[in-house]
């Protein structure tokens, strides 16, 4: 939670803050010593990064709306 705040506070980026968050749950797991869990949670960040490729496109084309911007 505190990496997608922290990445949503500095962005303003919903999707990215979830894509980065998720990224690092793993490596965050792994490195409190839980590696097997890390590599249970590796399959599911992974469906969330190709669940997420619309945004994934929307943010490299600079499309992607910001948290309180209006549509």
């Amino acid at each position: 939670c505190l990496v997608w705040l922290l990445t949503a506070a500095t962005t303003k980026y919903s999707s990215l803050s979830a894509l980065v968050a998720s990224v690092a749950t793993p490596i965050a797991v792994w490195l409190l010593g839980a590696p097997r869990l890390a590599l249970i949670i590796v399959p599911m960040t992974l469906l969330l990064i190709y669940k997420h490729s619309a945004n994934i496109s929307r943010l490299t084309r600079g499309e992607e709306p910001k948290i309180g911007a209006k549509s």
